[in-house]
């Protein structure tokens, strides 16, 4: 048996449980934001204080099951910015909320049309009215993402000092540590999220893997099954670097990956034609593995690698080197014919390839008084790294919400002058990006004019303020677009 609700009804039930959830998270927002107090997802009993929008949305469950629809739909975007950009949780519940009630009461169709017309000036505006982050600057960006915690924001910005490549590792001491170690970034990923090992950051972590190397396609996994086996009972991890899999073997080795009988990763190799078998002998002597070339018969364990560590994203992967291998003479030969190169294209190669050799990876290790404190600040460092990357990739913008003021000014002065229904709706949309400025003014902080706030280190990457209001709009989408929610019985018995 099934309950059914329709039209406005169904949608004005969603928007109970998208309000108050907006009104839970968006008390955290800004400078002054309010602390709130949520369940412990670790002891059933216990209770915690916090500002993290995102751990406050994560925690909110209504009982009634069509408020929950709505503020999981809201979480959603919420989430999902976090995934992509490490930061901007409450500024997308913010826009949504505001999306779903300032355009209820519209036509879809029309309100679609309004989001395809306006949504791409906007992130142009964002775009024009963004400026490139210099790196002595980070401090300020990891400071305000690390809920402006200083310790943090210094030592990420001494991270990025030493070196371009930073990661986080858990310590057992009181006190947080930056260890400098060689190690290589490579732009490729992992051939399946299943192999993930970490869902909140979307990576795969690997401690001191064996590295398979195969220039070329896995079509046949007998040959490999021996270093399965041995990998597996000795309860190691495996990171296989190939062009191509069999799809059929690949979905074998995530099922394996999944039921946790092995610990593994399929990375695909990096780069193109010959530049690709270049990079793959790079890899073979920073882990001192052969690169295999002809899998007709089975490759011996004394042609694999290591690595002291290895974080697989779906894009970029950082891999860090074993203090024994020596790359010395290596790196020696390719500066040394470096010199014999002429063409421009080659030699920009040929300097990528010695300047990955000759990196390293700045490691935060951090500590605390107890494990709940040190993971604690590890989220946060994790975070405040993810949008200090978000920063340096894309540049930053004005914060205090006052970016998205700025565009609204600049795009309905236009709309103003035209008073038909068209214009009229777009305005209602712009109208939604005032709403991140206001909660922070309502939180008590009135961030000043946009002009400003650069010199005062109050800044926003970017891609957090475009992801925040991307994946807002998606969702907003889909509440507006709802015409019945259908439960089935145990989801509205109680």
């Amino acid at each position: 048996m099934e309950e059914i609700k329709f039209d406005n009804e169904a949608r004005e039930l969603l928007l109970e449980g998208v309000n108050d959830l907006n009104n839970a998270v968006s008390k955290t927002m800004g400078p002054n934001g309010s602390t709130v107090i949520i369940p412990s997802d670790k002891e059933h009993d216990k209770y915690i204080v916090t500002k993290d929008g995102v751990s406050v949305a994560k925690a909110i469950k209504f009982k009634n099951p069509y408020k929950n629809i709505g503020a999981q739909l809201i979480k959603q975007a919420a989430e999902q910015t976090v995934k992509e950009a490490g930061d901007g949780t409450t500024t997308a519940t913010v826009l949504a909320t505001a999306f779903v009630n300032n355009l209820k009461d519209f036509e879809y169709n029309d309100v679609q049309k309004a989001f395809d017309e306006i949504i791409p000036k906007v992130i142009k505006q964002l775009e024009d009215n963004s400026k490139k982050l210099n790196k002595e600057d980070i401090v300020h960006v990891a400071k305000i993402s690390a809920n402006n915690d200083n310790i943090i924001a210094e030592v990420i910005q001494d991270a990025y000092n030493h070196s371009n490549i930073v990661k986080v590792e858990e310590s057992n001491s009181l006190t947080d540590k930056l260890e400098l170690i060689d190690g290589m970034n490579l732009m490729t990923g992992y051939m399946s999220k299943h192999f993930e090992t970490n869902e909140k950051r979307s990576i795969v972590e690997l401690d001191k893997p064996h590295v398979l190397i195969i220039d070329g396609k896995i079509e046949n996994i007998k040959p490999l099954q021996y270093i399965f086996e041995q990998v597996a009972v000795n309860n190691e991890s495996l990171l296989i670097i190939c062009e191509h899999i069999n799809e059929n073997i690949l979905r074998a080795l995530e099922s394996n990956v999944l039921s946790q009988n092995i610990k593994l990763c399929v990375m695909k190799s990096p780069g193109f034609s010959t530049h690709r078998k270049n990079l793959l002998d790079d890899i073979a002597e920073f882990t001192e593995s052969h690169v295999i070339k002809d899998l007709s018969k089975p490759p011996l364990l004394t042609m694999l690698g290591r690595l002291r560590s290895a974080t697989i994203g779906d894009k970029t992967s950082i891999l860090t080197k074993v203090d024994s291998i020596n790359i010395d003479n290596y790196v020696e030969v390719l500066e040394s014919k470096l010199k014999d190169v002429t063409e421009d294209y080659e030699k920009e190669l040929l300097e990528q390839r010695i300047n990955n050799l000759k990196a390293s990876v700045s490691i935060i290790k951090v500590g605390g008084k107890n494990e709940l404190e040190m993971k604690e600040r590890f989220d946060r460092y994790e975070d405040a790294i993810k949008v200090v990357a978000c920063a340096l990739e894309e540049g930053i913008v004005s914060g205090g919400g006052t970016v998205l003021r700025y565009v609204f000014q600049i795009l309905t002065s236009d709309l103003l002058i035209e008073n038909n229904k068209e214009k009229n709706l777009q305005f209602k949309v712009l109208e939604c990006l005032l709403y991140p400025y206001q909660t922070i003014v309502c939180n008590g902080s009135k961030p000043k004019l946009e002009h400003f706030l650069f010199n005062e280190n109050i800044i926003d990457p970017l891609k957090v303020t475009r992801t925040a209001l991307l994946n807002a709009v998606a969702v907003a989408k889909t509440i507006l677009s709802t015409k019945a929610i259908v439960l089935n019985e145990y989801q509205w018995k109680d």
